[in-house]
């Protein structure tokens, strides 16, 4: 009689177990819910950001002996403009990119690229390469291969062993005077050896996206030089917002 009596507790304990009841004297615990901050993403058609754009170019030629700085400076403008659902029914956003050259010149169209997300990440495409910009939630020190799209073959060669990284997760910033409440760090890429350098890093901005970019693809065959002054090949840009909305 007994070991009934036992067998039938045991099966009742179980039974309120599966039906999500709680025995007397105990506290039934709401699940967690987890806050993604897609806002350092904000996607919505007319939403915009303006970069002020400083670049550099490096080329150097031994027939003949040349070496050449060239800087360039411009605005580009990148506003989402229209959605549709790709190929495998997502939901994208048409993103258009106007360039000008200072305040008293006229924006032109240059680029289209794309945009889509989820609760997990964001995807962008960049000229018909597609990154995997953020992931959520955002944590520090986080890793993630975001560049897990990028086609293999050696024309983009220049994106391997890319290890996207999270750093300052909702930390202020400061850039080109202005200050920002919550911002995230991604570090794309930092490497480097004694004839190449590569480095990509991000910031985002809560409710305004991208404030500050900074990509530098180097060469040299002159190991003693440095890299500040001594580049014979590549690039150095610098993008910061200037304004938004």
């Amino acid at each position: 009689m007994i070991f009934y009596r036992l067998r039938s507790f045991i099966v009742g304990v179980l039974l309120l177990a599966a039906g999500g009841g709680c025995l007397p004297g105990c506290q039934k615990q709401d699940s967690l819910e987890v806050t993604y901050h897609r806002e350092y993403y904000p996607l919505a058609p007319g939403h915009y950001i303006t970069y002020q754009v400083d670049s550099i170019q490096y080329s150097f030629s031994e027939n003949p002996d040349t070496y050449v700085r060239d800087t360039i400076r411009y605005q580009l403008k990148e506003i989402i403009t229209d959605t549709f659902y790709d190929n495998e029914n997502e939901l994208n956003y048409r993103l258009e990119l106007y360039r000008r050259s200072d305040t008293l010149s006229a924006f032109s169209t240059w680029k289209i690229w794309y945009v889509k997300a989820d609760d997990y990440n964001v995807q962008k495409t960049e000229d018909d390469i597609r990154f995997i910009k953020l992931i959520f939630p955002p944590k520090e020190n986080e890793s993630w291969n975001g560049n897990l799209y990028v086609p293999q073959t050696d024309i983009y060669r220049i994106f391997r062993n890319w290890n996207y990284t999270y750093s300052n997760v909702h930390e202020p910033y400061i850039a080109g005077g202005l200050n920002f409440d919550s911002t995230l760090t991604v570090l794309q890429v930092d490497d480097e050896d004694l004839i190449e350098k590569t480095l990509r890093r991000e910031v985002y901005a809560k409710n305004i996206g991208m404030v500050y970019q900074e990509w530098e693809y180097l060469t040299k065959q002159k190991v003693q030089l440095n890299w500040q002054n001594g580049p014979e090949n590549g690039f150095r840009i610098r993008m910061k917002a200037i304004d938004w909305n």
